[in-house]
């Protein structure tokens, strides 16, 4: 009889241990993977260690509890390689996730699948090697270009190239094709991933373009990983383990001995602060913006009692634009038809029943309201249900649906040239066929206009338009969050990015701004934020937390929530670390209400050089955890 360490490929709760003891008839390599009755359910298990019940004895007759045998055996090779166990481990400490889940997240999803034999295969450095990571500042449309001279100085060994997500694939794949590359994402079927498995484990494919999930196969010699847009959100894994893409990539690429180099549209605050400490270079080839710049104030145009959806100013951009056969993008800060429903004598406005958000108002056969949150809709009232004031109306920031209206009014009357009008959000376009289709309209080069919300980003790459127009910069950097500057800042570049001969940007209060943008002036900007977020010790001063519980009882989630804050403050106290971490205090500001469930989120800043996982072990173990959100609202 054998005894067994293994890592069930399961979510554990933080307060338990992540490495679980059983019994085997015989040994096991560490990398083989068993079958395990986990509270009777069977769960895959991957081996640790292995060892005779005879070296095991004391330790065995000294244990707590009963150790069980396992159900079976899956792979009596070892399937897992080393490398593997690091990155799961270096995931479960940075982010406080569980071992199991993370080490489950980095294999491949053919393992086990009698069609895909597999074998533990590569390996990192001995000892990782500290270089330094290049960040380089670029307009997109020279992503590939940098990309270029990365791959031609590459003498030998591999290279991946990994993207935000799989709209960006397209143009590198084209950019990038004399190379031969792979491509990898979590679409990519079980066949191909398994070429593209082996061909990277014996060298034989050099270059890997891809999502995330790139990072995680097996290289044979890596010499360089790219991050394209490493600001980009959707680096932010949504399931635990919730890592951070770039810091991913930074741990494996020093493990590999590799190089590592962002091509970003800015270098933003965090990595700002680092390039000021010397931990990373910084090779910045942007200039002004090229588009000639028309900044609108609204509130002018407001005493002036001009409240149309596009100023004067924008109108003559867009008349001049069509009449030359151009085309021309409008941003809309929002999908639908309009903000809240607002109510001029009461100021009520409509929330959803199963939501604490207000609803939006959308435009279809009839006006009605739908929850941007839950998808709840109901028909739009014509009187105010708390006062039955007649005086009830949309107001805020125009979506997508209003844009639309007015520019065909604009058009009947004459006031803009006839042209296609074409609509890119998250009503209209909801697959990727659909959104295919608009680029398709859009690559023919035929005058029309765009009305997209920030999907149309993803394409900046390779897609221009003649013109830009903003009607509310303002509503683009609505928020309480911390980074809320930083956002308006990047995207505001991506705008730029589409090479528009006239951009024309209508705001309320951000004039001062955009003329440090235009001029490429962010260093003022960066000090300026370091200051505050320093006053009041946000990243990368510190590091953030969420903890997150939830319940269709808002008292139980109070109650729970008034718990959690004392048994974390206790928590800090214990590990003598109170005064490098904060908690926040309870207060109905943090509970809200989301698809009929009320939500507490607990927001912890703790110092850069706590591990999370030596404060977070003494968290409830129904709270979710958040380490390094990106955003705290």
């Amino acid at each position: 009889m054998y005894v067994l360490e293994v890592i069930p490929l399961t979510a554990l709760p933080p307060n338990t241990p992540q490495i679980l003891t059983y019994y085997h008839d015989y040994p096991l390599p560490k990398g083989a993977i068993v079958e395990v009755l986990l509270n009777n359910r069977a769960v895959n298990a991957a081996v640790v260690d292995s060892s005779s019940l005879d070296e095991q004895k004391i330790i065995v007759k000294k244990s707590s509890f009963q150790i069980k045998k396992t159900a079976r055996s899956l792979s009596d090779i070892s399937l897992i390689a080393n490398w593997q166990f690091k990155i799961a481990l270096w995931l479960a400490n940075t982010y406080s996730a569980p071992l199991g889940l993370c080490l489950k997240s980095i294999l491949p999803p053919f393992l086990l699948k009698a069609r895909y034999p597999v074998t533990a295969v590569g390996s990192f450095m001995v000892e990782p090697d500290n270089i330094k990571a290049r960040w380089i500042i670029s307009r997109a449309k020279n992503s590939a270009d940098h990309i270029q001279k990365i791959l031609d100085g590459l003498k030998s060994g591999q290279a991946v190239v990994i993207v935000p997500d799989a709209s960006y694939l397209p143009f590198f794949e084209n950019s990038l094709k004399s190379y031969g590359p792979g491509v990898l994402t979590s679409s990519t079927k079980n066949k191909d991933f398994y070429k593209i498995w082996n061909e990277v484990s014996m060298s034989r494919l050099k270059i890997i373009i891809g999502t995330r999930q790139s990072l995680f196969l097996p290289f044979a010699d890596l010499r360089h990983v790219g991050i394209i847009d490493p600001l980009h959100e959707f680096y932010k894994s949504d399931m635990s383990p919730k890592y951070w893409t770039p810091e991913l990539a930074e741990m494996i690429a020093s493990s590999y001995g590799a190089k590592l180099t962002a091509i970003s549209p800015i270098l933003g605050v965090t990595a700002f602060d680092s390039a000021k400490r010397g931990q990373i270079d910084v090779a910045d080839n942007k200039t002004g913006w090229p588009a000639r710049t028309t900044v609108v104030d609204l509130a002018a145009e407001f005493k002036r009692s001009y409240f149309g959806t596009l100023s004067p100013e924008a109108k003559d951009v867009a008349r001049q634009t069509l009449a030359e056969g151009g085309q021309i993008l409008i941003l809309a800060s929002r999908r639908g038809y309009s903000g809240i429903l607002l109510c001029q004598r009461c100021g009520y406005s409509v929330k959803c029943p199963d939501c604490d958000f207000p609803m939006r108002v959308h435009q279809g056969v009839n006006l009605s309201l739908l929850c941007h949150h839950c998808g709840h809709s109901q028909s739009y009232p014509y009187a105010c249900p708390n006062c039955r004031s007649a005086q009830i109306k949309p107001t805020g920031p125009v979506g997508s649906q209003k844009i639309f209206e007015e520019l065909q009014k604009m058009m009947t009357y004459g006031q803009i040239p006839r042209a296609p009008v074409l609509i890119m959000d998250a009503d209209v376009t909801q697959n990727q066929t659909e959104e295919d289709e608009i680029m398709a309209e859009i690559r023919s080069g035929k005058p029309l206009i765009l009305i997209a919300t920030q999907k149309i980003f993803s394409y900046g790459y390779d897609t221009s338009f003649d013109s830009v127009i903003v009607p509310q910069l303002d509503a683009l950097s609505v928020g309480s969050d911390f980074r809320t500057a930083e956002r308006l800042w990047y995207r505001l570049e991506k705008i730029t990015d589409f090479n528009p001969k006239d951009l024309v940007v209508q705001t309320f209060h951000q004039n001062d701004l955009l003329g440090k943008l235009a001029k490429h002036d962010y260093q003022t900007l960066y000090e300026e934020e370091l200051a505050a977020r320093k006053s009041f010790w946000y990243p990368p001063y510190s590091r953030l937390i969420t903890l997150t519980y939830s319940h269709p009882d808002w008292r139980k989630v109070s109650a729970a929530a008034r718990a959690a804050v004392e048994k974390l403050k206790l928590a800090a106290v214990h590990i003598k670390a109170h005064e490098k971490i904060k908690v926040t205090e309870t207060s109905p500001l943090f509970l809200r209400k989301e698809k009929g469930v009320y939500i507490y989120s607990i927001i912890v800043k703790i110092d850069s050089q706590i591990q999370p996982r030596e404060f977070l072990r003494y968290a409830p173990a129904q709270w979710l955890i958040n380490v390094d959100p990106r955003t705290t609202t």
